[in-house]
């Protein structure tokens, strides 16, 4: 079944973007991983990284947005997988708390991927 938009929660509202950001499990000893985000919501990143990391291992994400200050998230990892179309991993991450609104509109406007026509 598919939930009518204007029903959807706004937390789950993705917006594509393309924003590197640098990675770094919390309390573990590994180093920070580059990497990009590809979708934001408020609740959460969809990341692509070069390593995995695993499952219910809480970060520490940096955007490192175009026009803004970098902004630091923390978040856990809820599922990882291979990169469909990449190498490496594709990450989900739940922030814990939510973004505004206003804030994750802002930076989807502003870092959005550039499209090209067919």
């Amino acid at each position: 079944m598919v939930v009518p938009l204007n029903r959807r929660r706004a937390s789950h509202i993705r917006f594509p973007v393309r924003v590197p950001t640098v990675t770094e499990p919390v309390g573990a000893a590994a180093d920070p991983d580059l990497g990009d985000v590809q979708n934001l919501s408020r609740s959460g990143v969809l990341l692509r990284l070069e390593k995995a990391i695993t499952p219910g291992a809480p970060v520490r994400v940096t955007l490192r947005l175009h026009r803004r200050p970098p902004l630091t998230l923390m978040g856990t990892v809820v599922w990882v997988q291979p990169h469909p179309d990449f190498p490496g991993w594709a990450l989900g991450i739940q922030f814990g708390e939510e973004l505004p609104g206003e804030m994750v509109a802002e930076i989807a406007d502003e870092e959005h991927p550039p499209w090209t026509p067919r």
